[in-house]
Formats: C-alpha cells, sequence, structure tokens
C-alpha cells in the first residue's frame, strides 16, 4: 500500500485535530506534527492494518473510516476488542511498544496518515499535554476492557448489545459524529456478535427486541436511539 500525498494539506487544517488524542495544539506543536507526518495512506474495508506480533514501524491515526482491534483464536474464532473511529490512533499502545498481540482490520475504506512511530513516541513525549493525553487513552482504553469483560461475564445479552451501542454513541458524539441521536454505524451483526461472546443470531433477535421496547433501532448502518435514560439503565 504506497504513501499517499499528505491530505489535508495542512494539520492545522486537519477536520479530526479536535477529537483525535491529541486535541486542539499550538500552531507550532501542529507544525511538528506536519513534519512528522510521513503522509496518508489508504486503506480499503476488510484489509488488514496490522497483524498481530508484526514490529510496527509506524504511528498511524484514522483521518476517516472506521477499524477494529481483535485476536484471532483456535478454529478461526474471533474476539474484538475494541473498535477505532475518525481521530483514534489505530493501536495507541505502539507508543510504548513495537509490537502487539492482537490485529487491526479496516471495518470501512479508511485513509490513514502515517508517522514513523519512534519519532512520534519523542515527539509526544517532550510534550507533556500530549503525554498525559496518551496516559489518559490508554487507561481509557483499560477501562472499557475491563467493561467488556464484565459485560461477557455478567451481563445478559440484552444489556450487552444495548451498552455497546451507547458507548459508540458516546464516542461518536464527542467527536461530533452524531445528528442528534442518530449515527452512522457501519457494523454487522457478527461484528457485535465477535465484540460481545454472542452469535449473529442472538445478536439479531436482541436487536429486535431494543426496537420493540422503544429503545432504539438499528437498520444496516444506521441507528437511532428513542429511549436514552432506559439505554443509561442497562
Amino acid at each position: 500500500m504506497p504513501i499517499c500525498p499528505a491530505t489535508p494539506p495542512s494539520c492545522t487544517q486537519c477536520p479530526r485535530l479536535a477529537t483525535a488524542f491529541y486535541g486542539p495544539t499550538s500552531e507550532s506543536a501542529a507544525a511538528e506534527f506536519e513534519r512528522l507526518r510521513e503522509g496518508t495512506r489508504a486503506v480499503p474495508a476488510k484489509r488488514i492494518i496490522y497483524r498481530a506480533g508484526d514490529v510496527a514501524k509506524e504511528m498511524q491515526i484514522l483521518l476517516s473510516g472506521w477499524a477494529f482491534r481483535y485476536k484471532l483464536l483456535t478454529g478461526g474464532r474471533r474476539q474484538i476488542i475494541s473498535f477505532a473511529l475518525p481521530g483514534d490512533p489505530v493501536a495507541m499502545r505502539m507508543l510504548f511498544l513495537d509490537r502487539g498481540a492482537f490485529s487491526v482490520q479496516a471495518l470501512t475504506d479508511c485513509t490513514l496518515c502515517t508517522f514513523d512511530r519512534e519519532s512520534f513516541a519523542d515527539f509526544v513525549g517532550r510534550h507533556q499535554r500530549l503525554a498525559e493525553n496518551a496516559k489518559l487513552l490508554c487507561v481509557e482504553s483499560n477501562a472499557a476492557t475491563e467493561e467488556l469483560l464484565a459485560d461477557i461475564g455478567r451481563r445478559t445479552a440484552y444489556e450487552r448489545v444495548g451498552r455497546l451501542i451507547l458507548s459508540l454513541a458516546r464516542r461518536m458524539q464527542a467527536k461530533g459524529l452524531l445528528q442528534g441521536l442518530v449515527g452512522y454505524l457501519p457494523l454487522s451483526q457478527a461484528h457485535i456478535a465477535d465484540a460481545l461472546g454472542l452469535t449473529a443470531i442472538h445478536v439479531g433477535r436482541v436487536l429486535r427486541q431494543l426496537k420493540d421496547d422503544r429503545v432504539l433501532t438499528f437498520s444496516r448502518t444506521q441507528f437511532e436511539i428513542h429511549d436514552l435514560p432506559a439505554l443509561e439503565r442497562l
């Protein structure tokens, strides 16, 4: 996958700057991001972005599109660990490690901003606010993993599906990707199943129940929350 010319033309004009982990930054810091950025890369849906165990030479940030992090188990089973949205690092832990125990796949067509991993890590380490934001993102990721363990271990399928959609909706809202309580959600029932330890058939039944209960509707790539308080009580 060749590196394409950088888009947008400047990091200061990036539509994801305000919602990326490094947030709004000074002109001097934005200029350094621009200097460090190697370019952008287009990745088609379903393409592997990172394979578990490979040495990571790049730090990649999603400019557009969705991706997911996952582990492959024996027999071809898949556990989705988390989803990456526009503005998210593909793998935040690559700031600290040169390889990961998980893989990353493009969920939709994606555009990645690419940086040399070591140079990017050095840059973040020299800026206290960026380093604190990076650590906070890692803490939030660990907290989300703990919630996932509780979901899979003790919560009902109804609770799991509702809480996953609510969690994604909150992240999308923080990034300005929601219109009211309606949002784009490019997940199949199989993706939801692999994230929550369910079967796709069971997920379909739960989505129908959530619709019948007038909590939310999910059709193809769009969801709408009808009863936010009920969803938050799950």
